[in-house]
This record gives C-alpha cells, structure tokens and sequence, in this order.
C-alpha cells in the first residue's frame, strides 16, 4: 500500500474570482417543501429542519465559464495491488476515481472533462467520483475547496490517509480517514464529525456516489419502502416539491415501470430508501448486465440510501452531456445519509462526536438469478454482498478505526485553509483530538483578523478585493465592536459588524453599522447591503436607489455583480423600462455579461425586442441552475406570441398548451427536470 502526491492533466474551465458579495441567508429556515398523506408521524419529524439557504462566511463561487483549456490539478493517491483511489486535493476531496487493477475497470463515473455549474450550494459543481457533503442542505460549502491531506499510521505500522478541515458555517470539525491496507479488495472511509461547542447545530451528511449509467442498469438496498417527489411539483422554478411514501415494487411517480431502472424514467427523479433502524449495516448496490456490481455498506448510523438519475428525457441528457462532453456524460448517484431525505434536518448536540463507517467495493454476480422482481433479486444481491462484505466484517472495522481516529496528525502532504488555526488562537484552547491546523496556513485570508484579534484594529482596505472573508461567529462580535469603538475613520469593521450582525438577525443594528460606514467612507459594498436590508423591509424603491449608488461608485471589482442585483430588483418591480434603458446605458462588456444578458431578456420580451430574443436564444449560457426554467418559459412565451400574431388571435391558456405541446424550445437552454405539466 502507498500514498503518492500526482498530477492529471485534464480539459476544462478554472473558477475564477469569488463573489466578494455577502449572501445573507434566506429568511426562512426552512426549504419550501410539502408532503401527502402518505408521510408518516415519523416521516415528518425534521422535514425541513433547518434547510434554509445560508452559505456565509463563505462567498459564492460563481465567476466560470464554458472554455475549456488545458488544466492541471494536483492528486492524492492511495493504492495498493488490488484498487487505486484518486482525490482531487482541492476540490474538497472529490475522489475522481476507483479502479479495479485486477478486472481493469473504473469503478466510478469519472468525467473526462472539469466544467463547474451552478448546482452546488455556492453555485459551482462538478460531476463525478465521490463527493462528501457536509453541515448544511446541498452539496457541501467545501465542494471546490481544499481540504487537509495527512499520512497516517495504524498500530501495525500501515499508513492510512486522513482528510480534514474546520467547517466554518456550523462551526464544527470533520474527518474522514481513508483505508486500503494490503490485501484488501474494497476502500474503507471513517468518518467523524464533532461538535466541540456547548450547542447544539444543524447537521447534514450525504455521500454522493457517481457511476456510469446505461439502460441495463439497476438499483437495490435493504427495504423497498422508499420517500420521492412527486414529479409534476418539479415541472416549474420554484415550485414546492412535494413528498410521497411508496414502494418501490409499485412506485405511484412511475406507474407500469421498474423504477430500479433509473433509464426507466421520463423525468430527473429521485428516491430514499427508508432502511429499517435495525438493520446492522445497510448498503446500496447497482448491478449491471454484465454482473458487474458495485456495492457500498456501512455501519448502522448511516442508515438512508438515495437513488438519483437525470431522467431519459431531452433535459436530463443535456445536463449530462453539459457538464461533461456530449454523450461521454451519462451518470447516476447512489447516496448515503444520516437523515431520511436530503430535506430532513438533524440537529447535533453540543460536546458531541458522531461516527460510522462507509465501504465501497465490487463483485461479479450471476445476472440471471438477479433477474425477475425486484424484492427477489434484492434477496440475490444482499446474499452476495453479504458473501463479499459481511456487516460483521463492517462492524469489526468501523471498531478498529474507531480506535485511530484521535491519532494526531503529523506528516500533512496537503494544506486546507487556515481557519482552523485561527479559530484556535480565537478560542484560547486546542481542537479537538485528531486534528492538527499548522499557525502557518494562516493566510491572506485570515491575516486581517489576525490582526484585529491581536491588535484590536482591522486594516483599511481599498475594496473587497483585497479584503478579508467575512465572518458571522457570534463569538468575533464583541472583537468587532471593540474595533469600531476605535478606529473612527475606517469604514470596515463597521462593514464586517454590519454582516455578523445581520446575518444574526439583528437588522437595524446591522443598516446603522452601514450607515456610519458610509458618513466615513461611501463604498459599493455598504450600499449594497443596505439595499438588501431595504429589499427584505418591503422599501423596493429605496433598495432600488441604494444600488444604483452602489453601481454609480466607479472602479469596484464587485460592480457587475451588483449591477445583475439592481437588475434583478427592477424586474421583480416590474420597472421594464427603467430595466431595458438601464441595460442599454451599460457598457458594452457588461451588456454582453451573461447574467446580465438573461435577466435583460425578460425587459426585452416586454419590449417586444425580437431581434434581441432571437440572438439571445441561439447562445450558449455557463450559469443555468438546476431546475431553473426561466430562459424556457420565456421561450415559450415568445413563441405563443409569435403564433399569436400571425394567425391574429389573443394569447390565452389554450394557446400556450397548443405552443407547449407542438413546439420544442433550442437544444442550448433546454435544461428542464421533466417535460410532464
């Protein structure tokens, strides 16, 4: 067994700079989510819980695009002489690939191409591997991140290879410990999370597991009991998604079909397995018509599995191809996690640790005794993964990890951030044991905290590009305080006071903290959060003013993204001609700026600008979102107008459905989850 730095040289698109803007969190703490009658008592303990959007301190990732060019990226490799495992240093550990020496085979989807898109929690995501997912609802806040790397050694001398980090939202520490002594056949990962604060917080954890899909392709786990969306709530953006329990052996989403054929549906869908609590180790498994099965257990508190598929319609095979090449794209995930759906909350008590055991691996099966119904080939497969992976054996070793997992780290081959380090001298205390964050990683990033924590004053700065990351920590705001008492002539930490204290819901203390700042200095960032205060107040019109004085302030790396925000508030206002005259006073750069380009469209369609429409829908766009449609619909809308016209008729329900139904929208902007109304 060995751990090797590498390098792949890979086509695809860099992030470029964060948004420095702070994206306050949604108002309500909850995701918007419904269920039927046929949710129990139980299914509906936590549904929602604390799934609200929240990203800070982070920022949003969301500066890319669709030019590929020659990269390289900097690999962690475990191996020995049957598996070799390939994690992507920093971009949160994604394990990219598990190749079987001996049956030559990738056991995973591995993509052939790097392309961020706007599906993750901060907005830029990419496909394939396994990704782990951590503290808040989404994919991780860490997904493009680097994380920790260390070389380990068990008590027999084998190296093992831990990642780790300090998660800044929930305020709580993480590792996964990564095992492939000699000999063994599957790769064992321990992970452990702790809460090292007096309270309790929010807790999330899903393992996202892509592998390669084609029709033959089927999916088990323990129980055939199992919670999904109903596919007409996703037909439209933001629609609710409602919830139903049902059975996998007649699945009320996909009536007449085997639902254990992702292919088999005409729609992106997804559905948890509810296994039973008693269940000693569960376990999902994908077969294949070859006999090929791959299969990942683990100990008992990582009770939940997930099946999602892209769906077989148009949709669904654009986004597979869109985020990696055309036709080279095709995946499906199976997923693991501690709560029964993804929109289920947990909540973690303070002073605690939560660990388990996650093992993945593959085996040949006899597909003909793995054919006919669903519970009977279940049965089939969970005695032959059974014969290659006992839940004793997963016990045994979740037990003798167990036993390594507060070894300190020494020898780092990979360095994550430096706020783990920070938050040690803030704290006055060590962290917890197993985690070891070096006082040198305290970075560019971390640097001016340093100093506020140390001197008591923050450094000026010229902008946001050259300043610090936020932080929201309750625990910094007395320090903040403290600072603003004594520097009268610098506007930033009433700025950064502003954000904690907004982002803690105390709004009137936080535009006051803005207001001062601005009697200092005027900056586009004060004027922009004040607008968001005044947006969140119901006061529109002010909002609207306070951006554009934001925007007025020349020479901001943050102006274009400030510039979509007043865009996007003159469209919900429905101020079309204020929008478009806005739009066209823009340079020409920032008119050709993509986001700026779609939410101008919607101005333009009130405008009746056909030649605007019909460029516009020929391009190309980086930043569609999952589920979003609104580049679709108003496709639709266009052309129902269109026909309109022509035939010299109004536009009504009728003539929609005619549109919707007879007419196909461009290939390029189809991106919808399913094509049912």
């Amino acid at each position: 067994m060995k751990i090797t730095i590498d390098k792949i040289k890979i086509q695809g698109s860099l992030l470029g700079e964060e948004n420095p803007l702070p994206m306050f969190k949604s108002p309500e703490r909850m995701a918007p989510c419904a269920f039927d009658e046929t949710f129990s008592e139980k299914d509906k303990k936590l549904f929602g819980h604390e799934t609200g959007f929240r990203i800070l301190p982070y920022k949003m990732q969301d500066n890319y695009s669709r030019k590929k060019e020659d990269l390289e990226f900097k690999t962690v490799v475990l191996e020995n002489e049957n598996l070799k495992a390939i994690f992507l240093a920093d971009y949160g550990a994604r394990l990219i690939s598990l190749f079987d020496k001996n049956e030559d085979r990738e056991l995973l989807f591995k993509n052939s191409v790097f392309q961020p898109a706007n599906l993750s929690t901060r907005d830029a995501w990419f496909s394939g591997g396994i990704e782990w997912n951590i503290g808040q609802f989404g994919h991780s806040v860490l997904t493009c991140e680097p994380l920790y790397f260390c070389v380990m050694k068990d008590d027999e001398g084998n190296e093992f290879l831990r990642v780790y980090e300090y998660e800044r939202n929930r305020k709580i520490y993480f590792s996964i410990d990564f095992h492939l002594p000699s000999g063994a056949g599957e790769l064992s990962a321990y992970v452990r999370i702790v809460n090292n604060n007096d309270v309790s917080v929010p807790m999330y954890w899903w393992t996202n597991i892509a592998i390669k899909e084609n029709k033959n392709v089927r999916i088990f786990s323990e129980t055939d009991q199992v919670l999904y969306i109903k596919p007409e709530s996703t037909t439209k953006e933001g629609s609710v998604h409602e919830f139903g329990r049902g059975t996998i052996l007649d699945l009320p989403s996909l009536p007449g079909k085997d639902p254990s054929y992702p292919l088999d549906f005409d729609y992106s869908s997804e559905y948890f397995f509810q296994n039973p609590e008693e269940c000693p180790s569960p376990w999902e498994a994908a077969l294949y018509n070859d006999g090929f099965t791959f299969f990942e257990r683990s100990s008992s508190k990582l009770q939940y599995r997930k099946m999602f598929c892209w769906g077989n319609h148009r949709g669904g095979r654009n986004w597979c191809d869109y985020l990696s090449e055309p036709g080279k794209g095709d995946y499906l995930e199976i997923q693991a996690g501690l709560a029964p759906t993804q929109l289920h909350g947990l909540q973690m008590p303070g002073k605690t640790t939560w660990e388990f055991t996650q093992i993945f691996g593959s085996t040949f099966v006899d597909s003909n005794k793995a054919a006919g119904t669903w519970d009977k080939a279940k049965s089939f497969i969970k005695g032959e993964i059974e014969k290659s992976l006992s839940a004793e054996n997963v016990n045994n070793r979740h037990e003798l990890f167990k036993s390594y997992s507060t070894k300190t780290p020494e020898k780092i081959i990979h360095n994550g951030s430096g706020w783990g380090a920070l938050e040690e001298k803030r704290a006055k205390e060590s962290t917890p044991e197993g985690f070891h964050f070096p006082e040198m990683d305290l970075k560019d990033d971390q640097k001016p905290w340093l100093e506020l924590l140390t001197t008591g004053k923050m450094p000026a700065f010229d902008s946001l590009k050259n300043g610090p990351s936020w932080i929201v920590d309750p625990a910094w705001q007395r320090i903040l305080e403290n600072s603003v008492r004594n520097e009268k002539e610098n506007p930033w930490p009433y700025i950064h006071l502003g954000v904690l204290l907004y982002e803690n819901d105390k709004e009137e203390k936080a535009v006051k903290c803005w207001q001062d700042s601005i009697s200092i200095k005027a900056t586009p960032i004060a004027w922009r959060n004040m607008a968001m205060a005044l947006n969140n107040w119901g006061d529109d019109d002010q909002a609207i003013d306070a951006l554009k004085r934001a925007v007025a302030l020349e020479g901001s790396n943050q102006q274009t993204y400030i510039t979509i925000e007043l865009m996007m508030l003159l469209i919900k206002k429905k101020k079309y001609d204020e929008a478009w005259k806005y739009y066209n006073s823009l340079s020409a750069l920032m008119r050709e700026e993509e986001r700026v380009l779609s939410i101008a469209a919607l101005a333009a369609f009130e405008k009746n600008d056909e030649k605007f429409l019909t460029e516009l829908f020929d391009r190309s766009f980086a930043y569609i979102k999952e589920g979003e449609t609104r580049l679709v619909d108003l496709w639709y809308a266009w052309q129902t107008r269109l026909l309109a016209e022509k035939k010299g008729i109004p536009v009504d329900d009728e003539l929609r459905a005619f549109v919707k139904k007879s007419t196909q929208p461009p290939r390029n902007i189809d991106f919808t989850m399913s094509e049912r109304d």
